[in-house]
């Protein structure tokens, strides 16, 4: 839904302290004018006060509730580990604010599910942070999907795959109990975004998934995105998949391969492509975008200028939320269906990978 508030300024609050905060939310809430972020909680409230000292910002706090019932911000970001999503989000929501989720938005469906209805609820937005589908190359794919270059898609493939890139080994990143999954949760739920976006998020009605800890458990693989790592030890704990495969078939007969690791001996890819009967592509990150179809009889790659679109996904994806709650027809957010969409398959999945075998969806 887009927010009709009559609120001109927005009071951004941000739970959650940790490097994706600092570098990613907090810049770039303070770039647009009719912002104001007013608020930093953390469990760790030192780190908390550092953070919020660098910004500028006032408000410190260790207990997010007293937060929310003393500061009354109109915005919330939670950047926190997984499990805490669905009630700090609920909170936040019940106490009259908008809410920016960093992905994923929760680990079930039902739970996500219950979120988004709160949501409504109240009158509010929720979303997720899926924010790689602002990157330049997924926005000039997307341009060609809607002006009908690929025909008609009917397969992708997703792939992000990192060489050495575990994040916060030892820290809440690499256990299961607050995180609930590794790989497939952390960097997973950004490439099936980039996919589903391309394809107009069909509806799944079937996963097949497969899952491994192949380094993590040996403290292998170190690096990468995250906060309180605990390097060069194999005793820091690690129960979370380093490794995910899978495949989804939805409704209308489209099929999507998805490949994710934090750590492999292969070369670190970031990809999508797309399968259609008129012409395909290969998307990565930055500026590299191919297109491929025939002309004439002959086989052509076309490569889009992209280089002077905004390099931001961040940016754009805050922008467009802001934008979005000012009333902007024209500023789309990821939408509840799409959020929940992603939880499905998440869901699905990890259960396929228990179970062993192909499981039923929707």
């Amino acid at each position: 839904m887009t927010a009709t508030s009559s609120e001109k300024t927005w009071r951004v609050a941000m739970i959650g302290a940790g490097t994706i905060v600092q570098v990613g939310h907090i810049p770039r809430f303070k770039e647009i004018k009719n912002v104001e972020v007013v608020a930093v909680v953390d469990v760790n409230e030192a780190r908390a006060r550092l953070v919020a000292d660098e910004a500028g910002i006032v408000n410190v706090y260790s207990d997010y509730k007293k937060m929310l019932a003393e500061v009354k911000p109109n915005v919330v970001v939670v950047a926190t580990p997984n499990t805490f999503h669905k009630p700090m989000a609920i909170d936040a929501l019940n106490a009259g604010a908008h809410v920016l989720c960093e992905k994923p938005l929760a680990l079930t469906y039902a739970d996500a599910k219950e979120m988004m209805d709160v949501a409504a609820a109240n009158n509010r937005v929720l979303t997720v942070g899926t924010h790689y589908r602002w990157t330049p190359p997924v926005q000039a794919a997307k341009a060609h999907v809607d002006k009908g270059f690929f025909g008609e898609i009917y397969a992708a493939r997703t792939v992000w795959h990192r060489r050495s890139g575990i994040p916060g080994f030892g820290s809440w990143f690499t256990n299961n109990d607050l995180a609930g999954g590794g790989s497939l949760l952390d960097i997973g739920i950004h490439a099936l975004d980039r996919a589903l976006y391309l394809m107009g998020y069909p509806q799944p009605v079937t996963v097949s998934g497969a899952t491994y800890a192949k380094f993590g458990p040996r403290g292998m693989g170190l690096g990468g995105w995250g906060v309180d790592r605990q390097p060069g030890t194999s005793k820091a704990r690690f129960d979370v998949d380093d490794l995910t495969w899978g495949f989804v078939r939805f409704d209308n007969g489209m099929a999507l391969q998805f490949q994710v690791s934090w750590a492999a001996h292969i070369p670190t890819q970031f990809q999508t492509e797309l399968f259609g009967t008129e012409g395909g592509a290969s998307i990565g990150d930055r500026d590299q975008i191919e297109l491929y179809t025939n002309l004439n009889g002959q086989d052509v790659v076309i490569k889009p200028d992209i280089s002077s679109a905004p390099v931001n996904s961040y940016g754009r994806l805050i922008e467009n939320f802001v934008r979005h709650l000012d009333g902007d027809p024209t500023a789309v957010v990821i939408s509840p269906r799409e959020s929940l969409i992603a939880v499905q398959i998440i869901e699905g999945l990890l259960r396929s990978a228990e179970l062993g075998e192909e499981v039923k969806i929707g």
